[in-house]
């Protein structure tokens, strides 16, 4: 390609390696955060239930946000989530919600953890964890009781035990579609648990969603016995999920789980597989520009760029990253970049 050097614009163009770190730890951050650890404890005083329950919070958090990061494989292997690890990570924590008595502390803690310490946790005990959230995926959530299937209806419990969890945070964010008149038409319960690819991507399209997840809870009569099946319409795994649970809160709480572990397993990779590429950037304005370069910053795979030649309608950009070309690609596309591989080497635009 034809290379033109324009000082000023690659002063305000170029990443060094340390700003993208600092960028990949900010994008990182939310991943780091866990909400809604509740909280009730008993003690000889308000002051030391408020103690006790605040620091059985912040260990519960911890083991949580490693969950969340690790494959349900190792989790039989994480560490264990003591006081003296608790404050090593711990970056801070705010009460959502509290009430007190003489002797009662009951709270809602958001806890807040430092990547680099939990990273090093992890490492210590050589347990591959993933940074790369994946893009939100809309959740089509449909409740069998043995009659009629519920969708849109209000009375969806399916739903509801479903909204209650942290789903901005997970690895794999979800989206809960408003369910208005415009939406009744456009995907019935009965075409949701059929898997009619054409309606269910209709649905996708009016919240931009590239992956839809249909999720059906099977219930007994009194709610104890539930059986989840997720079909995942989208990139990545599209493996059917399929568990059993004794309630909709358990079984909520294990779809989120489970998509993040195909997630996971998509994207996580070993350490130190360090690979280089060289890319043509195609854009048209700055606006794309800066969508590919925050899209590069942002993705936990990449530890290097650097900008090689720019024009007013591309650039060649040399990447460094960890991982194989398609975990890279897969982990950009999140951010609306896609990497593609042609007959005249990679390639790289806005989505």
């Amino acid at each position: 390609m034809t290379r033109v050097f324009r000082l000023a614009a690659l002063l305000g163009l170029v990443l060094s390696f340390g700003v993208l770190q600092a960028a990949q730890r900010a994008e990182a951050a939310d991943l780091y955060t866990v909400r809604g650890v509740h909280v009730d404890v008993t003690a000889a005083s308000a002051t030391e239930a408020r103690a006790i329950a605040q620091a059985a919070g912040q260990r519960e958090a911890l083991g949580e946000l490693m969950r969340r990061l690790t494959l349900s494989s190792d989790w039989s292997r994480l560490p264990q989530a003591n006081d003296a690890t608790v404050q090593d990570a711990v970056r801070g924590f705010q009460v959502a919600s509290e009430k007190s008595s003489s002797t009662r502390y009951i709270a809602d803690l958001n806890v807040s953890f430092s990547p680099d310490a939990v990273r090093k946790l992890l490492k210590r005990n050589s347990i591959l964890f993933g940074e790369t959230q994946a893009k939100p995926a809309l959740l089509v959530a449909v409740y069998d009781k043995g009659a009629v299937p519920v969708l849109w209806d209000d009375a969806n419990p399916w739903r509801n035990a479903v909204a209650k969890r942290d789903l901005d945070d997970a690895m794999t964010p979800i989206l809960l579609p408003v369910g208005d008149v415009e939406e009744f038409n456009l995907l019935t319960a009965a075409q949701a648990v059929s898997g009619d690819k054409t309606a269910i991507n209709n649905l996708g399209q009016r919240y931009g969603a590239d992956d839809v997840v249909v999720a059906v809870a099977s219930s007994n009569t009194d709610g104890s016995a539930i059986k989840m099946k997720a079909t995942r319409y989208g990139p990545g795994s599209n493996e059917v999920i399929q568990r059993s649970y004794s309630s909709l809160d358990a079984a909520a709480a294990g779809l989120i789980d489970a998509l993040g572990d195909q997630w996971k397993r998509d994207t996580i990779v070993a350490p130190g597989m360090q690979a280089h590429l060289t890319a043509e950037v195609s854009y048209i304005g700055l606006d794309q520009w800066q969508t590919i370069r925050q899209g590069l910053s942002s993705t936990p795979l990449v530890s290097g760029l650097q900008v090689d030649g720019i024009t007013s309608n591309s650039a060649e950009v040399q990447i460094s990253y960890r991982g194989s070309p398609e975990k890279l690609a897969l982990a950009l596309a999140q951010s609306n970049v896609e990497l593609t591989q042609g007959a005249n080497g990679w390639s790289l635009h806005a989505r």
